[in-house]
């Protein structure tokens, strides 16, 4: 049968997506057999569900006219989303023949479903409408969620919309109801076995496999704390397998001796943790630093080039104001709370709170063992960070400015992290994720002396 075919074939190229490819293909059935008005396919990022959904269709209809793939990021208005799925179920292709028209003008819902009755109104099979980032649609007016949802009422025809979201359906689900709940197919996070599955599928060709999987294994246990994100780890296997087989070509070890090859790569792990998963440089940059250093150096030399990759520049390329709430979000994290009005209140002066803690810890020039800067970075609430920003910012804050969108962009590069719950609405908390290093080259950057308000720092 051509449904099991499909299945071992994404089976073999997905591993661990094996139940559901087979939920997806039991709910699709036969092209001409009657499917759910909508399915819903959720989970965390990197799981699998577009890639997986993407290619099940294009096995599952090689023409691919009987099914739309829309991106809502680059579909950002109803009328582009409309053009682009009659241009997929009718095969039309915008070209220079004619003038880069779509197949026909969709400024609403209501011309959308009018010619969706004349294209397919003749057509027996079911067609589909595939839409990524589904959750970007519930800021797309009140009603045309819901209007996606029923459209093989709306038109009589038999279509089915596949939503492809990391939002669970309770936080999706349209306020004012009007449509029923789509069929869920839930895409949960990979195991360990999984992603190693995944990750040895980019060996090189001209490598062992054994040896690339050993690597592999043990980058993940390096790094899979912090980061949970299969993209993310495939990069950093990129980014770090010619650097651990380096010594192999240059006879300063054998395949055989791992336990060499690590202790040799272990700079550059450190350096990737810092510098390359927090893009503080790009991956062009890190190849280019990365080959100036050899295993040949002592490892202090190794670890001198990598560190030096990001000195020429003053901190990380980001706006004004963004920087300056960097540094209130790494002040937030290592700063005790009850300390905030002798730092940032108008009119004090940190230079006195720290000369009162220089004779409190006088028995302990280097601070005590309990500060801060040992523990790492501690939760802190958006409100307190935004109160420290507006206190060391000198200027008034520009109107035009939209402080929280800045905060969200820091978030999404990671420089935060978020560690309140993700269906909180008010009371979210946050820690800073850049190193002292960092903050001081962006202090530097924005002529802002932060060591004057760092707490028990030595």
């Amino acid at each position: 049968m051509p449904g099991l075919d499909i299945a071992t074939q994404l089976s073999e190229a997905y591993p661990g997506r094996g139940d559901q490819i087979d939920q997806l293909l039991t709910l699709l059935g036969e092209p001409e057999e009657p499917t759910p008005q909508s399915i819903f396919a959720y989970g965390p990022s990197a799981t699998g569900k577009t890639s997986v959904i993407r290619s099940l269709f294009e096995k599952y209809n090689a023409e691919g006219t009987a099914y739309a793939y829309i991106n809502s990021v680059e579909c950002f208005t109803p009328r582009l989303l409309f053009e682009r799925a009659l241009n997929a179920w009718t095969g039309h292709v915008p070209s220079a023949e004619n003038k880069y028209g779509n197949y026909a003008r969709s400024d609403n819902l209501v011309d959308f479903v009018n010619t969706v009755r004349e294209v397919l109104s003749d057509r027996e099979e079911t067609h589909y409408l595939v839409i990524d980032q589904a959750e970007r649609l519930r800021d797309r007016g009140p009603m045309l969620l819901t209007s996606l949802m029923r459209m093989s009422e709306l038109t009589g025809c038999n279509i089915s919309v596949v939503l492809i979201t990391t939002v669970v359906w309770d936080k999706f689900r349209p306020r004012h109801g009007g449509a029923a709940d789509p069929v869920s197919v839930f895409f949960g996070y990979y195991t360990k076995q999984q992603i190693l599955d995944i990750l040895v599928k980019d060996c090189p060709e001209d490598e062992p496999e054994s040896f690339f999987l050993t690597f592999v294994d043990a980058i993940y246990e390096v790094f899979h704390r912090n980061c949970a994100d299969l993209n993310e780890l495939r990069h950093l296997v990129a980014m770090l397998y010619p650097k651990f087989v380096q010594p192999v070509f240059e006879k300063q070890a054998t395949r055989n001796e791992f336990s060499r090859l690590f202790k040799l790569c272990q700079p550059y792990f450190a350096a990737a943790s810092e510098r390359l998963y927090l893009r503080e440089i790009s991956t062009s940059e890190w190849q280019k630093y990365s080959t100036v250093a050899s295993a040949k150096n002592n490892p202090e030399d190794v670890t001198m080039s990598i560190y030096q990759m990001a000195e020429s520049s003053d901190g990380l390329d980001l706006p004004y104001y963004t920087k300056f709430l960097l540094i209130a979000a790494y002040l937030a994290s290592y700063n005790p709370s009850r300390l905030d009005v002798q730092y940032f209140a108008r009119g004090k002066d940190p230079s006195k709170s720290r000369k009162k803690r220089a004779v409190t810890n006088s028995e302990n020039a280097l601070g005590g063992r309990d500060r801060q800067q040992l523990l790492g970075p501690k939760a802190f609430a958006i409100e307190r960070m935004l109160a420290i920003f507006y206190s060391i910012i000198a200027e008034p804050v520009d109107s035009s400015v939209d402080v929280q969108i800045q905060i969200a962009s820091l978030i999404t590069l990671r420089l935060l992290t978020k560690t309140s719950a993700g269906d909180r609405l008010d009371g979210i908390k946050c820690k800073c994720n850049v190193s002292l290093e960092t903050v001081r080259a962006i202090s530097r950057s924005v002529r802002f002396e932060i060591d004057r308000f760092l707490y028990d720092f030595a």
